[in-house]
């Protein structure tokens, strides 16, 4: 329900005023008489449109904008007043006499009175009887006296619909933009709060207004506001209907100024009113050390300190400006005190004021809020805020923000290092909260209040620790790497080593068959060839002596085929040095002393295989070299190899007598075979292939796939 005019209603009970329960009607079809039995409705009981008669003062009346209010000895309401120039519709002016006559009607925040035929809401009462809407000029009357309210209580809904009176500041009156409508939207200000004003002013009346621009004023109007769906008062607005209700309290505003100046540190000291002063004001004088106009006041400076002035109004003041100011304490001891809707005269222009010269100990003690002062202090960060930069110093064990007061120069004008020294001059303010561990904060009038003293050496503590990092990281890195070396060598040390010993190993098989061959087996030779002189020379010998002959002939003869067979064994040893290709090259060569020709061939880039599988194929050709001159009286043979992606394939072609592959001839005298190469290949997953017909030579082909070796 709505809340009503205290005071007032106080003051008709007082005086024995009908209540609403004996004549204002008890909202059951009985006709509402009194504005306060109206607005005791709630907004659906007002909904189900009661019948209304009520008489009373019109307090505002602008039928272009289509808002009305009345006021009885029990409250104020809104009405809708008829359009200029409707039928049976009396022109109406604030402080007419008028009877309403009509019905009750939801409004969006509080109830009011319907009196318009073509109003959407229902046309019949409650009761369902037709209900005559209008309203009659009864005569000319007088404003309602009211009391004082603050305006803090304006804001809150307690007077809504209600004619008050106010005390403010007013700080600027603009024209309404309709060229049609002859208003000024006033701004003013006053202890308590801001306040918004509409004022019916002829354009003839609108300069005198302006020039009662930074006066405090008494001012009377109604206050009216706008609700959104949920019912909620969003906007207030006070409606003033004429100049006349606009007192002006210059001469005692003269006197608030007249009063004897006060210092900064006195203002919560005892003093007794003064004669005609306007309330609480008090009067200071200073210098304009800092301007904020979007904190909305500035910095006044002097002998006794700062102290910072909250005001709306608009004249134009700069640093150096000598200002008479008066205005209300707002503040205290523990938050530091300021003045609050301040108003000011500017004395004398551009003076000049030093700033206090302090050290950041000496401030964090206290007795520096709001003067300026100069400190030094080590830059020890800066953050980039979205309307400025901070900067956070150091100095003497006290940590300290600083930022420039406006946003537009918030970036300094050089680059800032960190363990930078600086000179800063600014206004000093407390912390924003008693538990920050900042014993204060400055706030710097421009970039120039930020001098360098010294920039901070090359080898600050940021790039000490990015230097020690990175020679830890080197550190690391060159500590793997010759952890890696060391493993890489010694693994080369040893695969070095290795080689080297089959190497050594290969020289002394080589050196030892060369041995063989050019001393046991010539000699082997040259004992054979005499055996067979021997032979020759003596066709008969004794029995004895013959078949000793031949015994010795022949053992001879195994010897030289068992040296003959170290020296290729030996021989083969170096494959591993050589390869295939160049082993069966050197086994080749050992056999200089024979008679056919023996061709190597090779097709592709060859490629090294496994070792087990090298040694079997060499074995392989061995053995087919050897049969194609042993027992195949071969004259020329060929030996191919193809090397390819996929396999490795060796040929052995010779011209020699041949044999019947299907019924190969046996063996003997050896441990080597076509069975043997047969099983060599198996050994090595290889195939074996032997094409040979009497008279037509021998090709045998041994096939195997092809092996990467794994990288060592």
């Amino acid at each position: 329900m709505h809340r009503r005019f205290s005071s007032v209603i106080a003051m008709l009970l007082a005086c024995g005023a009908p209540t609403f329960g004996a004549s204002g009607g008890d909202g059951n079809g009985q006709t509402l008489t009194t504005i306060a039995a109206v607005q005791a409705l709630t907004l659906d009981e007002a909904a189900r449109h009661h019948p209304v008669q009520v008489r009373g003062i019109i307090t505002y009346c602008n039928p272009a904008y289509g808002l009305g209010f009345v006021q009885d000895e029990t409250g104020g309401i809104f009405f809708t007043p008829p359009a200029v120039g409707a039928a049976d519709s009396p022109v109406l002016a604030a402080g007419d006499r008028v009877e309403i006559t009509g019905i009750t009607r939801r409004g969006r925040f509080s109830p009011s009175i319907s009196i318009l035929p073509d109003d959407p809401e229902s046309a019949e009462a409650s009761t369902g009887a037709p209900v005559v809407r209008r309203i009659v000029r009864l005569g000319a009357g007088s404003l309602p006296t009211v009391p004082l309210v603050d305006v803090d209580r304006i804001n809150t809904g307690d007077f809504h619909d209600q004619f008050v009176r106010v005390r403010a500041t007013l700080r600027r009156a603009t024209e309404n933009p309709d060229l049609l409508m002859e208003q000024l939207y006033v701004d003013a200000s006053s202890r308590s709060g801001a306040l918004k004003i509409i004022l019916d002013c002829p354009r003839s009346q609108q300069a005198a207004v302006k020039e009662w621009e930074n006066v405090e004023v008494e001012i009377s109007g109604v206050v009216s506001g706008e609700a959104n769906d949920r019912s909620e008062l969003r906007k207030v607005t006070l409606l003033v209907a004429s100049v006349a209700q606009i007192k002006p309290g210059t001469a005692a505003m003269q006197a608030s100024f007249n009063q004897p100046v006060r210092g900064f540190r006195e203002l919560l000291q005892y003093r007794p009113p003064q004669p005609g002063a306007t309330g609480e004001r008090q009067h200071v004088k200073g210098i304009v050390t800092l301007v904020h106009a979007s904190r909305g006041g500035f910095y006044l400076g002097s002998e006794q300190g700062g102290l910072w002035v909250q005001t709306p109004q608009h004249t134009t003041v700069q640093p150096g400006d000598e200002l008479d100011v008066i205005g209300y304490i707002a503040g205290g001891a523990d938050e530091g005190v300021w003045l609050a809707d301040g108003i000011h005269r500017v004395a004398r222009q551009v003076v000049p004021y030093a700033p206090r010269l302090s050290t950041a100990d000496e401030v964090a003690k206290g007795g520096h809020h709001g003067s300026l002062i100069q400190v030094e202090g080590q830059l020890i960060d800066q953050f980039d805020r979205p309307n400025h930069r901070l900067l956070y110093l150091g100095a003497e064990g006290q940590t300290f923000y600083a930022r420039v007061a406006e946003s537009a120069a918030t970036t300094p004008p050089f680059a800032l290092e960190k363990g930078s020294w600086l000179r800063l001059t600014g206004v000093c303010e407390r912390p924003n909260g008693s538990a920050t561990r900042e014993s204060f904060s400055l706030l710097l009038r421009e970039n120039a209040d930020i001098v360098l003293i010294s920039t901070p050496p090359w080898l600050n503590a940021e790039r000490l620790r990015w230097l020690l990092g990175g020679v830890l990281l080197l550190t690391l890195l060159v500590s793997a790497w010759v952890l890696l070396l060391h493993r890489q060598v010694g693994r080369q040390t040893r695969v070095i080593a290795h080689q080297l010993e089959q190497k050594t190993l290969s020289d002394e098989r080589r050196r030892i068959a060369r041995e063989l061959h050019d001393t046991l087996e010539q000699q082997l030779a040259g004992v054979n060839i005499h055996l067979d002189t021997v032979a020759e020379c003596a066709p008969e010998l004794p029995a004895p002596v013959s078949r000793a002959l031949d015994n010795a002939r022949a053992m001879l003869t195994h010897s030289r085929a068992e040296a003959h067979r170290s020296i290729l064994e030996l021989r083969s040893r170096a494959i591993e040095q050589a390869g295939l290709v160049g082993s069966v090259r050197e086994s080749v060569e050992a056999l200089q002393i024979i008679t056919p020709r023996i061709t190597i061939e090779v097709e592709g880039e060859e490629q090294r295989q496994p070792h087990h599988i090298e040694f079997q194929l060499l074995r392989i050709v061995q053995e087919s070299i050897t049969n194609a001159l042993k027992h195949a009286q071969a004259s020329h043979i060929v030996v191919r190899f193809q090397f390819t992606p996929d396999d490795l394939r060796v040929t052995i072609t010779d011209n020699g007598i041949g044999f019947d592959a299907a019924h190969p001839p046996a063996v003997q005298g050896t441990q080597f075979g076509l069975l043997g190469m047969g099983e060599r290949a198996a050994k090595i997953r290889g195939m074996l292939d032997i094409q040979s017909q009497p008279g037509a030579g021998c090709t045998i082909t041994v096939s195997v796939p092809t092996q990467h070796p794994r990288p060592a």
